[in-house]
């Protein structure tokens, strides 16, 4: 088994979500968006990959990944990740639908993990 089932969606940070949501929706020809602004993210279908609007509400404010990786093992990941030196900025958060971290390279550069529960 893979260990990473390849690159997910990009992330993108904003400090609107409705209004980001809106412009995305409008520039990909999309219906305006139902936005549930009581959680931090937004995603869209962009025809290959996903693009995720993030808030950033639960992130400390240095933690900005660019992209995700997808795995279907989010706990083998996180010890793969450490062990070949990844540095750990976000500790895995759990919820119905995701897990996730995030971790950054050895040049500052950070990536989601995240395992889909669906």
């Amino acid at each position: 088994m893979r260990l990473f089932k390849g690159i997910g969606d990009v992330v993108l940070h904003v400090n609107d979500l409705q209004q980001s949501a809106e412009w995305y929706a409008k520039i990909l020809g999309k219906p305006k968006p139902k936005v549930n602004t009581s959680h931090p993210v937004h995603w869209f279908e962009s025809g290959g990959r996903g693009m995720l609007l993030d808030d950033n509400r639960n992130n400390p404010d240095y933690v900005r990944p660019s992209f995700m990786l997808l795995t279907e093992d989010i706990d083998k990941a996180y010890g793969w990740i450490k062990e070949n030196d990844g540095i750990i900025e976000r500790e895995i958060a759990r919820d119905d639908m995701v897990s996730f971290f995030v971790f950054s390279d050895m040049d500052k550069n950070m990536v989601m993990v995240c395992e889909q529960h669906q």
